[in-house]
């Protein structure tokens, strides 16, 4: 029943959902890999994990859009709908929860164990070298430069990743390992933050 379950989710989302730069079907499954790693390592619910996981941005709007901060809540509550009659009503909560809650710039904080664990694997999929891709995709639909010619890496001004994409490392990026709930997501995170500084040193290196 259960993986009857997620296949019709990934079926579900994969109808409903608008792809858009670093936020397509491979930044889902990835997170659902993520997910279900974590989730057998810290003994969550799998099932409520995974299906959060393959739903969590079934409302996907690109970073730049007004309503950006709302797209998790908006996701959430047509999952939870969706999942009417095929789940129970607790696991359904479970869900909900773990979709509002794994949003950055919502600002929800997560509770349960199910919502920590889908935050963790979604947060994995921002740092390391695939955070680094991702974070070049979007600032390339958004039109950004990469880097600010005097001051690249924000040493004495404030980071503007509305203008350069390399200022989203220190708007964001390497702001998430603080951002992190489980054991085995901070074990995860160190390993890839560590990378993407080391990425930034060889950066500055090159950088005329």
């Amino acid at each position: 029943m259960s993986d009857e379950l997620l296949d019709e989710a990934i079926t579900w989302t994969k109808a409903r959902m608008a792809t858009s730069a670093a936020h397509d079907w491979g930044h889902i499954e990835r997170v659902l890999h993520n997910a279900t790693v974590l989730a057998e390592k810290e003994g969550a619910d799998k099932l409520v994990v995974q299906l959060a996981a393959v739903t969590h941005d079934v409302v996907n709007l690109s970073k730049n859009h007004p309503e950006r901060k709302t797209a998790s809540k908006k996701s959430a509550k047509l999952v939870s709908q969706w999942l009417e009659g095929k789940l129970e009503a607790d696991r359904i909560a479970l869900v909900f929860e773990a979709i509002k809650c794994h949003s950055f710039s919502a600002g929800f904080v997560p509770e349960s164990l199910e919502a920590q664990v889908v935050s963790d694997a979604d947060n994995l999929d921002a740092i390391g070298a695939i955070g680094i891709a991702r974070a070049f995709e979007c600032g390339g639909a958004m039109g950004t430069a990469t880097l600010s010619s005097e001051d690249p890496f924000c040493a004495e001004r404030e980071p503007d990743d509305s203008r350069y994409t390399v200022d989203h490392f220190y708007t964001k990026l390497l702001l998430l390992g603080e951002r992190f709930y489980t054991d085995s997501g901070r074990d995860e995170a160190e390993r890839r933050l560590a990378f993407m500084r080391q990425f930034l040193d060889e950066l500055a290196g090159e950088v005329v």
